[in-house]
Order: structure tokens, then C-alpha cells, then sequence
């Protein structure tokens, strides 16, 4: 059967730096690795600082560098419903989904953690058929089931060791489900072309309702930061600079000029690079058990990330 033209116009189109095998796989190793490590950084900063404060921290002072490129380059002109969509859009994204699983890893080991946190293909392809009445084809199905009951077990393993919380488990879920969400809906909306002023608005609108909510709470006036550990600050310079803006244009460089499948294979990679580091920085431990429940539950999310074109493409905003 011949492939769509629209496939073979992203297989052949290629950036220059796309054409060497080398860049495109360190890009790719890199995606791995800064989403798998995310998890030990949320981990690490979130038992120092309050994980609620941690998120504001990282998304206000990202804003905070990427603001003045931002405005230099909105000459290229977006209009106040794009700039509007895209705050929206960062909010759902780095507000609902990445500050909520900030939340939920502190409750868990961050092993368990990331492995409910790739959930999001499942939950995209679920919200894809229920929201959009796609059909759901047999390797749809057989992920979603693979999924959740690699999620079940992985429940049911770690349940009675120490450090494993229900609520956690269910806010890092939460999370995966908002960043389906936000992935789904973000390809119907107009947003500014330029990336840059794109992820500024996004970056700027998530900060002001997570610093607005830390005031509001009293939370920031009650945090000592004098007193932080030097692991909490090496924490919070890797969520800002390797993942929230490095990592984050990594993604968005692979997933335009290589292919979104590709761009979205951290999905299944990034929780056994979080397996691993936590085992060998925070001393996890890795259970038979709890590694058969992550290999299900990923095969499931392997088969989601290996699903359509257009459904990976509606999985492309990076995290």
C-alpha cells in the first residue's frame, strides 16, 4: 500500500543538522535521558522545597531568561488570540500536567513515578476516541490494555513498600492526563508561529498562576532558601536549563525536522533512564516485580507511541 504523501513529506524533509545520524541520535539520547532525569531532579528538589514552590521556581525564572528573546522577536507579529491560545495551552501543560507531577513524584519513588507519568500516549489515544470519535485500531487497544495494567501492577507491587502513596500515584496519572490533553488540543489552535515567542507565552503564563498561587497560600513567605542543600539548587538548574528550555527545544528540533514518532519514543525510554538513576542516586530499589510491572506497562506505551502519524503529531509539544 502507498504511504500518504503527507508521510513521505516529513520522511524526506530534513533540516541540515537532520541529515547527520549522529546529531539526530545524540538529540534523541538526550530526549531519553533529560525526561528520565526529570524525575529524579523533581524528586531531589521536591523533598528539600515544597514541590508546588519547586514548579514555580523553575517555570518563573525560565520566564525570566527567555522574556527578553521573547519580546525581541515578537516583531515577527502575533495576534493577542494566539498569544491568548498559547497561554492557555501553558497552563494546561506546565501548570496541570509538569507542576502536578512535580507534586506526585514527591509522594513516590521516582522510579514508580515516571513509569505512571508515560501514560500520556494511553490516555491521548482514550481522549482521541472518546472526545474526537477516532477509532481505536487493534494496536490502540492492546496498548491501552498493556498500559494500564502494567500501571495496576506496578500499583499492586510497590503498594507495600516504603515510600509508594495512592495519591501520588493518582496525581502523576493526573498529570499524564493533562499533558494528553494539552498534546490534543494544541493542534487545533492558532498559535504564534515563531517558537520562541510561542514557549515564552506559555513559560510567562504558567509562572504568573503558580507565583500568583504561592503568594496566595502563603507558601513562599514561609520557605527559608538560604538553608536549601546544594542538591535541591543543582536540582532546580537542571529543570530550568537542561529540560525546561534546552530539553524543550531539543524536542521541538527533533520532532519538526525528523518525525514526531521519533521525537516521542521518551515516552517509553525515559522511565528506565529514571529507573536506573534513582536506583544508583536514591538508592531505589529495583524488585523484580517492580521491573516486570514497568516493562508491561511501557510495552503498552511503546505500542501507543508506534501508533498513527496523526495522533503522534497531536502528542508534539515538549515537556
Amino acid at each position: 500500500m502507498n504511504a500518504p504523501k503527507h508521510q513521505i513529506t516529513g520522511l524526506i524533509r530534513r533540516a541540515g543538522w537532520a541529515q547527520s545520524r549522529v546529531l539526530v541520535l545524540l538529540a534523541v539520547g538526550y530526549q531519553w535521558f533529560y525526561n528520565g532525569a526529570n524525575f529524579v531532579a523533581f524528586k531531589v528538589g521536591g523533598d528539600a522545597v515544597h514541590p508546588l514552590l519547586l514548579a514555580t521556581m523553575r517555570f518563573a525564572i525560565a520566564a525570566l531568561i527567555i522574556l527578553p528573546f521573547g519580546l525581541w522577536r515578537l516583531y515577527r507579529q502575533a495576534d493577542l488570540l494566539e498569544l491568548a491560545n498559547a497561554a492557555g495551552l501553558g497552563v494546561t501543560m506546565l501548570v496541570g500536567s509538569q507542576s502536578v507531577a512535580i507534586i506526585g513524584t514527591h509522594l513516590l519513588p521516582p522510579g514508580v513515578a515516571s513509569v505512571f507519568g508515560s501514560a500520556a500516549p494511553i490516555f491521548l489515544a482514550l481522549f482521541a476516541w472518546i472526545a474526537l470519535r477516532e477509532p481505536l485500531g487493534l494496536r490502540q487497544v492492546c496498548g491501552i490494555a498493556l498500559g494500564f495494567t502494567g500501571l495496576v501492577l506496578m500499583a499492586w507491587f510497590t503498594s507495600h513498600s516504603g515510600g509508594f502513596s495512592s495519591v501520588g500515584a493518582a496525581l502523576t496519572l493526573a498529570a499524564s492526563g493533562c499533558w494528553a490533553g494539552g498534546s490534543l488540543w494544541a493542534p487545533r489552535l492558532r498559535l504564534p508561529a515563531d517558537p520562541v515567542v510561542a514557549l515564552t507565552t506559555q513559560l510567562v503564563a504558567a509562572a504568573t498562576v503558580l507565583v500568583m498561587t504561592a503568594v496566595a497560600s502563603g507558601m513562599a513567605g514561609q520557605t527559608d532558601l538560604t538553608h536549601l542543600p546544594a542538591s535541591a539548587w543543582w536540582a532546580l538548574a537542571f529543570l530550568i536549563i537542561a529540560s525546561t528550555l534546552v530539553g524543550y527545544g531539543v524536542f521541538l528540533a527533533v520532532n519538526t525536522d525528523v518525525s514526531p514518532l521519533i521525537a516521542n519514543t521518551f515516552n517509553y525510554a525515559s522511565p528506565v533512564v529514571a529507573l536506573l538513576l534513582s536506583a544508583a542516586l536514591l538508592s531505589e530499589q529495583l524488585t523484580l516485580p517492580k521491573l516486570f510491572a514497568a516493562g508491561v506497562a511501557l510495552s503498552g506505551v511503546a505500542l501507543m507511541v508506534r501508533g498513527s502519524p496523526t495522533r503522534q503529531e497531536g502528542s508534539s509539544q515538549g515537556k
